[in-house]
């Protein structure tokens, strides 16, 4: 299903030339979070008590009945971490630019089981984040150059090689990994960048499936031991 993302943001400056596999948040609360290296209390953040969309949201006119948390200064470095994620490249716009950072304030802000359990990991990982780049450079993540928070985000994107304490700021970055990613890839800048068309209505008769659907359709029917039967 496509998604809607419905505000934006004041854009910062590009980290155009780095890769999606690094990238990480930067808050303002450091009180979350030790100063030293892989050093955090890692606190559980305000709970949210807004309202749900309810029974019947108006699909229609798409907006968030919950007040939104993020603070400004988390909402630039949101835009320093997915923009870290998923830069601008060739024809395909960074994550920023298509309004991912204000659909993470609006999934960190609603008052669901799932989105407050992420709530829980971010706004904490965020505080850690910031706490590593002062730590490192004497200033807040966003306001770091592009190799130093590439190499903050370098160490808690994979998790084969993680160094001992880091494990909940590996979560946090996966999981603002996956959220970026699927963001991205439900708005139309997301579906260009993979050639996907998106629903296209059809003309004339139908010509059914293809030689190569048809094959994948066979192999996992008699996968599970059924015969295949083609009209």
């Amino acid at each position: 299903m496509k998604h809607t993302l419905i505000r934006t943001l004041p854009v910062i400056d590009r980290r155009a030339t780095l890769r999606w596999l690094a990238g990480a948040l930067a808050v303002g609360q450091l009180a979350a979070c030790g100063e030293t290296f892989g050093e955090s209390a890692w606190l559980a953040p305000t709970p949210i008590t807004g309202n749900g969309t309810g029974r019947d949201p108006n699909l229609l006119e798409p907006a968030a009945p919950w007040p939104l948390t993020l603070t400004q200064a988390e909402l630039l470095a949101t835009k320093a971490l997915v923009d870290l994620i998923l830069p601008a490249e060739g024809d395909a716009p960074a994550a920023s630019e298509v309004g991912v950072p204000a659909f993470i304030d609006e999934w960190v802000s609603a008052p669901y089981p799932t989105q407050q359990e992420h709530r829980a990991l971010i706004v904490p990982g965020l505080a850690w984040l910031d706490a590593e780049a002062i730590a490192r450079g004497g200033k807040r993540f966003a306001l770091l150059d592009a190799a130093a928070m590439k190499a903050i985000a370098n160490d808690i994107a994979f998790g084969g090689r993680l160094k001992a304490g880091l494990e909940k700021p590996a979560e946090f970055f996966s999981r603002m990994r996956a959220l970026t990613m699927g963001a991205y890839y439900t708005t139309p800048a997301g579906w260009n960048d993979i050639g996907y068309p998106g629903a296209k209505p059809g003309t004339g008769p139908y010509a059914g499936p293809t030689r190569e659907a048809i094959a994948h359709m066979r192999a996992l029917v008699e996968g599970m031991g059924l015969d295949f039967v083609e009209a």
